[in-house]
């Protein structure tokens, strides 16, 4: 179960490995997600989430709890996109549906799902928790909408469309980062500028993803704004021009970020400021 400390608050390697054990906790009785679990992974929303716990001076079973709960919900969104993608590896290993099959890969996706709700018990009788759960199922749904609009796009949709698509898929459990915290701490004023600001990062980190992967897209015939440019001019064009959308999203990111308080979005800001660098640097030819 999750652990309760004393102040001062521990920092975040502390944090982030109790988080992990939480998780762990929770799917002991699913080997395909403990599978999963243990091939790796950076946790970054959960990092987000901590930080900004910390900055807002959540209580440490709340940050954990948050974080855990959104960290759930993204890897169980990683299950169910390898099994619709066909991909076979995830992290350098098999993924959950390749080593287990099709059918327990839905039932762990599902399964992380049902955890992330579970851990918002160690909340306890909060005045915000009704707001939690009902952020984190729109953010849920919404993601769930945004993965359908994916398989069924076709390779001529508009770029509005594309950052639709790309703004739904990623963005809600980036912006429950932010927007959990915010609404613990009585913030709940600030959720919509965090939303905002995040909704633009979520469509730059799958521009700069894109860049990176065009021409495996192209290959396997996936949704890639460079591919879906390169249908109206070149290549070169759309790589340039896919870039500076990017970059332009970015700036306007990190100058929204720096409206909430308690500088409570740094570790996002600094996140946001490294993607640029790659968004600058790369080649992408």
């Amino acid at each position: 179960m999750i652990q309760t400390n004393s102040h001062p608050i521990p920092q975040l390697p502390l944090l982030l490995n109790q988080c992990e054990e939480e998780m762990v906790f929770r799917l002991q009785h699913s080997a395909p997600s403990l599978f999963h679990l243990n091939s790796g992974g950076n946790r970054s929303r959960a990092k987000l989430c901590i930080d900004a716990g910390i900055a807002l001076e959540l209580p440490i079973k709340a940050i954990i709890a948050l974080a855990c709960s959104i960290e759930l919900l993204h890897n169980a969104s990683l299950v169910h996109d390898d099994l619709q993608d066909c991909e076979t590896t995830r992290r350098g290993r098999q993924s959950v549906w390749k080593k287990y099959g099709k059918s327990h890969a839905i039932c762990t996706g599902d399964t992380m799902i049902s955890a992330a709700y579970g851990t918002l018990a160690d909340i306890g009788a909060h005045p915000a928790l009704s707001s939690l759960l009902l952020h984190i199922n729109e953010a849920v749904s919404i993601t769930i909408q945004g993965q359908s609009r994916d398989i069924d796009a076709s390779s001529d949709i508009s770029e509005q469309q594309y950052e639709e698509i790309a703004a739904m898929k990623s963005g809600p459990l980036i912006q429950l980062t932010l927007g959990l915290p915010l609404l613990m701490s009585g913030h709940e004023h600030h959720v919509n500028t965090a939303n905002k600001a995040l909704h633009k990062f979520a469509i730059a980190y799958q521009i700069v993803d894109d860049l990176n992967d065009w021409q495996q897209d192209l290959q396997h015939k996936h949704l890639n704004l460079i591919n879906l440019l390169a249908t109206k001019c070149s290549v070169a064009e759309a790589i340039s021009f896919a870039r500076k959308r990017a970059q332009y999203l970015l700036m306007q990111c990190e100058r929204e970020l720096k409206l909430l308080p308690a500088n409570c979005a740094n570790s996002v800001i600094k996140a946001s400021q490294k993607l640029l660098v790659k968004a600058n640097e790369g080649t992408y030819e």
